[in-house]
């Protein structure tokens, strides 16, 4: 998955982008108290440490994200 693919993804699920610093984007879920880091990497595929680590932390069940 792309950044951009992971972004839609958390919108979908009522995360907000709440801040950028660099290539990185912060998004968080105001009714769960989540929060995670989704770097920008221009349409190149997240490495799958990275893709795990965003989608398990924002509690997206793994049958949204996983091939």
């Amino acid at each position: 998955m792309t950044a951009s693919e992971v972004e839609a993804l958390l919108r979908r699920y009522g995360f907000v982008m709440i801040s950028q610093r660099g290539s990185h984007r912060k998004w968080c879920h105001p009714a769960q108290r989540l929060q995670v880091i989704v770097p920008l990497h221009r349409g190149r595929p997240l490495p799958i440490g990275t893709l795990h680590t965003i989608l398990t932390g924002a509690e997206i069940p793994e049958d949204e994200w996983h091939a």
